[in-house]
């Protein structure tokens, strides 16, 4: 078979699908997507809420609970444990399916009936209310996408972390901060794209170092300052001048390290123990195309965040023992065989149009369907029975689509339309990679919720806090301080500084932040490039290569045969 060229029937570009992309819908039933890979994406991206929480009431028991839906969410939200109970049953909600309607209407309607789970969790959570999309968190606190963090302060996408705080896309890693793309570190801070590190600041595409500050694209490197050797005495002594634990020096150096960087090679495509990959950010994957962040993943192509995986198409977020996902958001542990699933995990197999059904077994366009096996639109049916009704409906959505409120047409083989996402634009992770401003948004057709700005009694400016850790006392616990940023849409205004953090910071000798959480985790965010791959040519060959890096984030760039002559 041929590849084809197609117009995006949201953006109106053209888009390609090759030979082995039809091979793979093929194999899975399934029609071509009418949507280009941005679109799918971004389209993905509006069904996830990370780090917005809210707090509201369990519509079970009434308890004051934290949630990822507002108080105004047209559906009942159940706290995670209760959820989790047989205190009710999903198949209460049970509708029968109405050939004479639209599926995608009735999957709406079912929807906004069933009870949600507040914030998605599993295995154990130890005093960790503040954690969601998070497996086995033990004493952490506003984090986000992590498999098994403890004693994490405001980690987004971890593994395996210990002691971390203010870091995102960290993994198997202890005692960091201000970390971006770190892995295997230990007592590493302010750094970014570093592996198999610890005792070390401010460090950019690193290997193997220890006791070094300052550093860029350094394998093996010990006590070295600006990529410069020193003694073990004359590093230390040099250490203190540049005063690490002092906020204004701190601030100085990352405006200098960041003009500093940009006098090395960056890598094309980051990537470690990896072939035939293209995108960035991989680990130990083979044969993963027009893909980033992903580890242990083999044959895949438009993935994001995914790990430990096996033959996946557009699929965003997670893994851990996947194969066989297809337009899948929030899912993992076990899972085999979802297409067009929303946050199903630990066992899902053979689910189409599933939202939030963890462990469930052959069923089509469920909701809150736990362990649930032979059902649709909530439903039970005998096997055989399902078998029939399930080709029905497909039929019937390839032949009468679905539209959307923006004229767009849903056929069966497209994700969930936008309107059906339960969260305004300016709350999910697609405000992050494809940012709108409200205008846009609400042009566009998405919903925009504007972050409430409430009248706190700020106690304390930013600015008038001390420059190190050793003048603070427990009093600041006690105090409302104003962001630095407390204009921005994206700051409630003010923070405080929780028992834990202060902790932490005395432990590691770091000044108090300036700015309140969101704008952090938005600063973290915007330290990467954009999931966009462009092509460059290798600054020392001139080898045409396929990188994210534009000229302004790295203006030398290397094909990987350059860059590790240069390197190693």
């Amino acid at each position: 078979m041929n590849s084809e060229v197609k117009i995006c029937q949201n953006c109106k570009k053209n888009f390609t699908i090759e030979p082995e992309d039809f091979n793979f819908y093929e194999k899975i039933k399934v029609p071509p997507p009418t949507f280009c890979p941005e679109c799918r994406r971004m389209r993905r991206f509006t069904h996830t809420n990370e780090t917005v929480l809210y707090k509201r009431k369990c519509d079970l028991t009434g308890k004051d609970i934290f949630s990822m839906y507002p108080p105004d969410a047209p559906f009942p939200v159940y706290e995670t444990d209760v959820w989790y109970s047989d205190q009710w049953d999903p198949y209460e909600y049970g509708m029968d399916y109405d050939p004479k309607r639209s599926f995608f209407e009735q999957f709406l309607e079912l929807q906004n009936k069933v009870p949600r789970i507040s914030l998605v969790r599993q295995g154990m959570s130890v005093n960790s209310p503040y954690a969601h999309r998070v497996t086995d968190p033990k004493n952490s606190y506003m984090t986000f996408r992590a498999s098994y963090p403890e004693n994490c302060l405001y980690v987004y996408n971890g593994k395996y972390t210990k002691d971390c705080c203010d870091a995102a896309w960290i993994f198997d890693s202890e005692l960091c901060y201000e970390c971006v793309n770190v892995e295997n570190c230990y007592n590493v801070r302010l750094s970014q794209e570093s592996k198999d590190c610890r005792d070390s600041s401010f460090l950019y595409a690193c290997r193997n170092c220890s006791n070094c500050a300052l550093c860029v694209n350094l394998v093996n490197g010990e006590y070295c300052i600006w990529n410069k050797k020193y003694t073990k005495e004359g590093y230390f002594e040099k250490l203190k001048e540049l005063k690490l634990n002092t906020y204004s020096d701190i601030k100085k150096l990352e405006k200098e390290f960041e003009k500093f960087r940009k006098k090395f090679p960056v890598k094309a495509v980051a990537t470690i123990k990896s072939e035939k990959v293209s995108g960035n950010w991989f680990s130990n994957c083979k044969n993963v195309l027009k893909s980033f962040d992903c580890v242990g993943v083999k044959d895949g192509k438009h993935l994001f965040m995914v790990y430990n995986a096996e033959d996946c198409m557009d699929y965003y977020e997670w893994g851990n023992k996947a194969e066989q996902i297809y337009e899948a958001v929030n899912c993992g542990i076990n899972i085999t065989r979802l297409y067009f699933c929303n946050q199903c995990w630990s066992g899902a197999t053979d689910l189409y149009y599933c939202n939030t059904c963890p462990g469930a077994r052959n069923c089509f366009g469920c909701v809150g369907l736990k362990r649930g096996e032979y059902s649709i639109l909530n439903k039970k049916y005998s096997k055989e029975d399902y078998e029939v009704l399930k080709e029905k409906i497909i039929k019937q959505m390839k032949e009468t689509p679905f539209i959307d409120n923006r004229g767009l047409k849903y056929h069966f083989g497209e994700f969930f339309p936008e309107m059906f996402s339960d969260f305004a634009y300016n709350e999910t992770i697609a405000n992050y990679h494809f940012p709108l401003a409200k205008e846009e948004a609400l042009k566009k057709g998405y919903r925009w919720k504007d972050k409430e700005k409430k009248n706190y009694e700020i106690t304390i400016k930013s600015s008038n806090l001390p420059e190190t850790i050793s003048e603070v006392n427990d009093s600041i616990l006690n105090e409302v301080i104003e962001c630095e940023e407390k204009d921005n849409l994206s700051s409630p205004g003010a923070f405080r500084i929780t028992q834990n953090e202060l902790n932490f910071y005395r432990k590691m000798n770091l000044p108090l932040p300036r700015a309140c959480f969101d704008i952090r985790h938005l600063r973290r965010m915007k330290k990467r490039p954009a999931l966009k791959i462009i092509t460059r040519s290798c600054s020392k060959c001139n080898t045409e290569v396929e990188t994210v890096y534009d000229e302004n984030y790295a203006p030398i760039i290397y094909c990987e045969k350059c860059y590790q002559q240069e390197v190693y």
